[in-house]
């Protein structure tokens, strides 16, 4: 083997590298365009509402799935389903949440295979 031969391997090694390494970034950008979290650009009152309450089913690190209170006197949850934002949630949690605001919308697929959007919820915790 020459020195010619080698120095041409190296080089299209480096090159090669480096192509690949692009793809994989072009892969991740296109996947964090498909994020589940689609966050609005100026967050709006959710439902006109001053307060109201969630019960949490499922926990997402620092965010909570829940549903809405739909029946205050024998305290029903089967209400809106939604996405609330903070820390510290844990399953069958009831979360009263001040103010709330809708600052976006999480898309998620269920154990059923059905694709769900759902509005993402913030404000004061009680």
């Amino acid at each position: 083997m020459n020195k010619k031969s080698f120095f041409l391997g190296v080089v299209t090694g480096v090159v090669l590298t480096f192509a690949v390494l692009l793809v994989i970034g072009l892969v991740n950008q296109n996947s964090a365009d498909n994020a589940p979290v689609q966050y609005l650009e100026k967050p709006v009152s959710y439902e006109d509402k001053t307060e109201t309450s969630f019960k949490v089913f499922q926990v997402l690190g620092s965010a909570a799935l829940a549903n809405e209170i739909s029946n205050k006197e024998y305290k029903w949850y089967n209400g809106n389903t939604v996405v609330i934002l903070g820390e510290n949630f844990y399953n069958d949690q009831v979360v009263t949440v001040k103010n709330p605001q809708r600052v976006g919308t999480y898309s998620y697929t269920t154990n059923g295979g059905m694709p769900m959007t759902v509005p993402v919820i913030d404000g004061e915790m009680k």
